[in-house]
């Protein structure tokens, strides 16, 4: 699977990485320490804990989109 690229996303836009816990999908911010987002694929449910985050946040559930999450915010550190 290729690099996935959103155009016109704002360069302040942080990107999740996720993981399986049952039915549910579950993205974390590596920035934001509370920011969480789950997707029930089973019921369609979403829930988000922003917390406290004001930052926009996208992420896919691959891992090729949680390697490139993870490489954008060590050039931060």
């Amino acid at each position: 699977m290729g690099e996935l690229s959103f155009i016109g996303l704002p360069e302040e836009t942080h990107h999740c990485t996720s993981y399986r816990d049952g039915d549910w999908i579950v993205w974390r911010c590596p920035q934001c320490e509370r920011y969480e987002r789950r997707y029930n694929g089973r019921t369609g449910e979403m829930k988000i804990a922003r917390g406290g985050s004001e930052a926009r946040h996208t992420g896919m559930s691959s891992q090729v989109q949680n390697m490139q999450a993870l490489t954008k915010i060590q050039s931060l550190n």
